[in-house]
């Protein structure tokens, strides 16, 4: 019963994961006077979308496949507003976790294809 319930919470947390807003009070990703931002990440297909309301510059992305492989490690630039879509090889179904970091401050999503 206790496994079930674990196994049941594990499941609608990963369905819930792309829908929740990243909010943090990280002072390296935020400038004091605006503290909070949005991230949409999701996976279609074979591409990981990630979306911001504001520019960030010189981002690690990390992305770590259902395996516990990294598939894809980058530096990037997430532009403001507007869609940026990272093109993979095949991905299969399956759980994967994606990371971004700003000054050595990660922040995690666990999206599910």
């Amino acid at each position: 019963m206790k496994r079930s319930i674990a196994i049941l919470f594990i499941t609608i947390s990963f369905l819930l994961a792309p829908f929740v807003k990243a909010n943090a009070d990280k002072e390296n990703w935020y400038p004091e006077n605006d503290r909070s931002i949005s991230f949409f990440l999701s996976i279609e297909e074979n591409n990981l979308h990630i979306y911001s309301d504001k520019q960030w510059d010189n981002i690690g992305v990390q992305m770590i496949d259902p395996n516990g492989r990294t598939i894809y490690v980058n530096i990037i630039t997430i532009p403001a507003e507007e869609e940026l879509t990272i093109s993979l090889s095949y991905l299969p179904e399956g759980n994967y976790q994606v990371t971004l970091t700003k000054d050595n401050q990660p922040i995690t999503w666990y999206l599910t294809k």
